[in-house]
């Protein structure tokens, strides 16, 4: 599961990756700026249905399955120790307010929301095409991280080979204590440094040979936005400046320790139609 992308034919996985990075980025402003209940639920609710539109949601649910562990956490967390005014029931000396529990499910709705943009992030943008956008930036450090994350499954094959070895010849790594177990894994460390120095080594003199790093960059292919997906980047930027401009004005900031309640007039339901309609053009994916 290190690389969990998995390529569909779906509209989703058809778009180019930088209008998927820029929706992605929006979200994860949006759960960290909103608070309110209302919103950060219309914002989920729209991210699942981008992640059936890309055939994503069970590895999405996956991810969100985990994610419930550390929900609970927060909601046991706040419950105990937030105030509020309001009391709902008390359980001993611990009293449990509204304000705390309207406050841990705020909480627990911005974890699910930035938890399901990362989830799009991973399982519908090929890391090809994520690194190839960020190289525009700093092709450099890109492709530092690039072949840092490539290195990583290729590390553990090599570990797995020389353990499979050196088992052959009668080393046992999972007999005795631990200490035993931790030696005998000792032994690992010095022939997959060498390994590892020899690849890093082979991959540098390849990359000079190259001319990495000699001049200007070129690229063999070209990827170009159409119209469309232009269109879709200035959505999601506009999404951005909107969502902070009204932040700044007071929507979708609710702070409900403080006694915030489910009080909304139009102004706030336009507001949130505006978010949704900013951030669907998604939907609409790419063509072959």
């Amino acid at each position: 599961m290190f690389f969990p992308y998995k390529g569909t034919a779906s509209r989703i996985h058809l778009l180019d990756a930088r209008p998927k990075i820029a929706f992605v980025l929006a979200v994860f402003i949006f759960s960290i700026l909103l608070s309110d209940i209302l919103y950060l639920s219309a914002l989920f609710v729209l991210v699942l249905v981008i992640s059936i539109s890309a055939h994503t949601l069970k590895s999405t649910w996956s991810l969100l399955r985990y994610a419930l562990y550390v929900a609970i956490f927060v909601v046991i967390f706040n419950v105990l120790l937030s105030s509020g005014r309001h009391v709902l029931f008390v359980i001993g000396p611990i009293a449990i307010t509204s304000e705390s529990v309207l406050f841990s499910i705020s909480m627990c709705l911005r974890l699910f929301l930035a938890v399901s943009a990362f989830a799009l992030l991973t399982f519908a943008i090929h890391p090809d095409e994520a690194l190839r956008t960020m190289s525009r930036v700093g092709y450099k450090t890109t492709t530092a991280l690039s072949l840092s994350t490539r290195m990583y499954p290729t590390i553990a094959n090599d570990s797995r080979n020389i353990m499979d070895s050196m088992r052959a010849r009668g080393v046992e790594f999972d007999q005795g204590g631990f200490l035993k177990k931790v030696k005998a894994r000792a032994n690992v460390v010095m022939p997959l440094l060498f390994n590892s120095l020899d690849r890093s080594v082979a991959i540098a003199e390849a990359m000079e040979t190259r001319g990495f790093g000699a001049g200007k960059r070129t690229n063999y292919s070209e990827s170009r936005l159409n119209r469309r997906q232009k269109m879709m980047i200035a959505s999601f930027v506009l999404s951005i400046v909107f969502g902070i401009s009204l932040f700044v004005l007071g929507y979708g900031n609710a702070d409900y320790l403080n006694g915030a309640g489910f009080h909304y007039g139009v102004d706030d339901f336009l507001v949130l139609a505006a978010y949704v309609i900013l951030l669907s053009p998604i939907l609409a994916g790419g063509g072959k």
